[in-house]
């Protein structure tokens, strides 16, 4: 014979299971909430640095063309520029005088500053 009747004490047990599991799907639950909004803060705060980064990008890249406009505006920072390359590459300090129209003090400063350490 089968034995349909549930006693009393088996009742109760499994009505307390029954809370434990539901009180641990609450936290569960809770957990998991806790956790998405973990999750979109993070992505909220990577789009801002994405989007200060981009901006950072675009303001290097507007500095830098305005530096070259400015050198290439400067004829004499180009002549000094010039007259440092060759010295670099060797020409004597006359050859520089003459090609760049700069005194041989200037040069000698420009040798001081560029020659190697």
């Amino acid at each position: 014979m089968f034995n349909w009747l549930v006693t009393r004490k088996q009742i109760r047990l499994l009505s307390a299971e029954l809370e434990a599991h539901k009180k641990l799907i609450q936290q569960l639950t809770k957990a998991q909430q806790n956790f998405y909004n973990t999750i979109e803060e993070g992505q909220a705060r990577s789009m801002a640095v994405a989007r200060s980064v981009t901006s950072l990008e675009s303001e290097i890249s507007a500095l830098a063309k305005q530096i070259k406009t400015v050198s290439e505006q400067d004829p004499d920072s180009r002549l000094y520029q010039r007259a440092a390359e060759m010295l670099q590459a060797g020409a004597s300090i006359d050859e520089v005088m003459h090609s760049c129209d700069l005194p041989a003090a200037e040069l000698q400063l420009l040798m001081n500053i560029h020659k190697p350490a």
